[in-house]
């Protein structure tokens, strides 16, 4: 597919310097884009304001920002509301109203915890019931971007991304946990709940992804993710591999799965890489 970006490099702001998926995502792209951090407290308007001002050659804007722990969030849903969805409510108030050069797009990106678990493929429009404060604040805001989209100058798209593993993640990522746990000095190593299966991604496929939807400046929402269904159990089992622990199940009973479909973004031209989630887990 031809390249929609100008031989021009175009300039990306983005905020959440420190997350996982802002890091790669840079990483991967530094080259092809002019990117421009904002490192600030997301909830200080005036500062955002005064750095956006400065910033006025933006031409995209991709939001990081986020509390991604469901625990955190759950202790303080308060914060998590004003980070996870009243910032970037104003964030998008003030790319609106401030004159910007040349600014055509942002992306707001998303989690699958907003979705109603199930034993079949999660579509974008599937039943969304979550069962958390952080889904709950990431399914507010994109009901809000859904529904006052054409209130804004610019485009604004929605990545929904399932989960995923990193060997930079930090606690409160399964994969991470996991290990984790078992690191710990003692032979016999008890989980529960893990009796289901969850769509895991790679960090590559994320970013070609998000490149993908600034590329044809993609609308609506667009979930990323495998496709593919990952056996908890499994996972711990291939992981234990290394650690050689005994492994105790608690509470076997069947859970619902959170297994996404990405037909829509693959019809825009995406795909996966068919690289095995296990070969590259212990990376």
């Amino acid at each position: 597919m031809k390249n929609h970006l100008n031989k021009k490099k175009l300039v990306i702001g983005y905020t959440g310097i420190k997350s996982v998926l802002a890091k790669s995502f840079v990483k991967s792209y530094y080259k092809n884009f002019i990117l421009k951090s904002y490192s600030g407290d997301i909830t200080n308007y005036v500062k955002v304001d005064s750095w956006l001002r400065k910033n006025i050659d933006i031409n995209i804007f991709i939001n990081f920002a986020a509390i991604t722990s469901a625990a955190i969030c759950e202790k303080n849903k308060k914060k998590a509301t004003d980070v996870n969805f009243i910032s970037v409510i104003k964030l998008l108030d003030l790319l609106n109203n401030i004159q910007m050069i040349d600014f055509n797009y942002f992306l707001s990106l998303s989690t699958s915890h907003v979705f109603k678990k199930s034993h079949l493929k999660l579509k974008e429009n599937s039943t969304k019931k979550p069962t958390n404060h952080y889904g709950v604040s990431k399914l507010a805001l994109e009901n809000y971007i859904l529904k006052n989209q054409k209130k804004y100058k610019f485009k604004v798209g929605i990545a929904r991304i399932f989960n995923y593993f990193n060997g930079g993640s930090k606690k409160g990522f399964f994969v991470n946990d996991i290990i984790e746990k078992l690191k710990v000095k003692k032979n016999n190593i008890e989980f529960d709940n893990v009796n289901s299966y969850r769509d895991f991604i790679s960090m590559r496929d994320i970013n070609t992804a998000l490149f993908k939807m600034i590329n044809l400046k993609l609308i609506n929402d667009y979930n990323i993710c495998s496709g593919e269904k990952i056996y908890l159990p499994d996972i711990i089992n291939h992981l234990n591999n290394k650690y050689k622990k005994n492994i105790i199940i608690l509470n076997d009973k069947r859970n619902d799965d959170l297994i996404g479909s990405n037909s829509k973004l693959k019809k825009k031209g995406w795909n996966t890489t068919k690289k095995s989630f296990f070969n590259e887990l212990l990376k």
